[in-house]
């Protein structure tokens, strides 16, 4: 059975969940699932990652993540060095959102780790040479901001975290391996989503921009997202809903058409469906919260 590792383990402040560890000559390691997120970075070496689903070869240039609820482990190593960044984004407040724009961004962070649970695909990320060494120098800065914590570190790691993904993000996309199409065909349409949910999208659009039919991206995005596409766009809108609420001048009516709803009423029965609370009950907890 797959151990759980706990949060209260791994870093040393709860107020801020980031901790960069690098495994030299990584051994063999038994199935352990997190109540965080892991990027992994093999920096040399290799081995085969095992998961409950499936297994598969790693080599130095691969890179991956481990989204918390998945049980993963290593068998077969042989000299490998790899680097895991661990880390909560919510507490930490990355501003992720502003890579809503990468489609790499999506396929890294968001599409593969949930295909790679389903056991349905094995292709990673694998960096260049080139690439590998300057996302080296982006881990190196970070880690020594974490291990000298002088002041003003939490700032800084968390610049260089962000600087990473932004720089994997990008590599992902300018990725020139056929495997990655699929995916950041996956990656562009989160990215339409998020860049135009305020306006009316269809599912025509998605399959357009996707290149597959109907059929084919609602089963993929159910099997991606554990949602449909429409589905996925309403969820899109709560969460941008949720953003403008907490300002106490807002209007709920404003809120819903801001955020592409074209019916206030419509728009307060989504929310309460995916938040559990109303517009009005939201808004008065979080200025409550706020206040407390």
């Amino acid at each position: 059975m797959a151990g759980r590792v706990k949060a209260s383990q791994v870093f040393e402040d709860k107020s801020f969940p980031l901790a960069c560890l690098r495994c030299e000559s990584h051994g063999p390691a038994g199935p352990h699932s997190h109540e965080f997120h892991e990027l992994v970075v093999i920096l040399a070496g290799r081995g085969r990652h095992v998961t409950d689903v499936e297994t598969y070869d790693i080599e130095a240039g691969d890179v991956f993540v481990i989204r918390g609820e998945m049980a993963h482990g290593y068998a077969d190593t042989d000299r490998m060095t790899l680097v895991n960044i661990l880390y909560n984004p919510r507490p930490l407040g990355l501003p992720l959102a502003e890579l809503r724009d990468v489609p790499g961004y999506h396929a890294l962070f968001r599409v593969e780790p949930r295909l790679r649970a389903a056991g349905r695909f094995q292709n990673r990320m694998r960096l260049p040479e080139e690439e590998l060494a300057e996302a080296s120098g982006m881990i190196f800065r970070l880690q020594e901001e974490m291990e000298r914590k002088q002041s003003g570190y939490r700032f800084m790691a968390c610049v260089h975290l962000m600087n990473l993904i932004g720089f994997l993000s990008r590599c992902y996309s300018r990725g020139p391996q056929p495997s990655f199409r699929p995916l950041l065909k996956m990656g562009e349409v989160l990215s339409f989503i998020e860049c135009h949910y305020r306006e009316p999208i269809s599912i025509r659009q998605l399959t357009k921009i996707a290149g597959m039919s109907e059929s084919t991206l609602m089963r993929t995005f159910q099997r991606v997202m554990k949602h449909s596409p429409i589905d996925h766009v309403i969820r899109v809108r709560v969460s941008r809903a949720c953003d403008l609420l907490q300002r106490p001048e807002a209007r709920i009516t404003e809120v819903a058409f801001e955020t592409g709803f074209q019916d206030s009423n419509y728009f307060s029965r989504q929310f309460k469906k995916i938040t559990g609370a109303t517009p009005r009950e939201f808004r008065a907890r979080t200025l409550a919260g706020r206040r407390a």
